[in-house]
């Protein structure tokens, strides 16, 4: 008797379980048909209007800067480079409005 019964139990377990992961799978689902739902219609919304989406916007703002801050920017060309870190020099910082009222008319 006693294996009948954890037969039964491992069996309800298992239920429990994917009924469990089916509601997740549902709910999971769910949210993203309504954040892709909202998405389309802000873009149906900006094309109605006549604008560029925001997305497509700042995508292209990005591709922009990518190109003009090449990945050599931000790397060392060379061991030389390396060595001209030696020529900087500090400096005392200064405020310069006093100079600029001296000159315009």
């Amino acid at each position: 008797m006693p294996r009948i019964l954890e037969f039964v139990s491992a069996v309800l377990r298992s239920l429990f379980k994917l009924a469990l992961f089916a509601f997740a799978a549902v709910l999971v689902t769910s949210i993203l048909l309504v954040g892709l739902s909202a998405a389309l219609l802000a873009l149906l919304w900006a094309l109605l209007r006549g604008r560029k989406p925001a997305a497509l916007q700042t995508f292209m703002r990005f591709q922009t800067s990518s190109r003009q801050f090449g990945t050599r920017a931000w790397t060392r060309a060379s061991p030389a480079a390396a060595q001209n870190d030696a020529d900087v020099v500090d400096v005392q910082g200064h405020e310069v409005r006093s100079a600029l009222k001296d000159q315009r008319p």
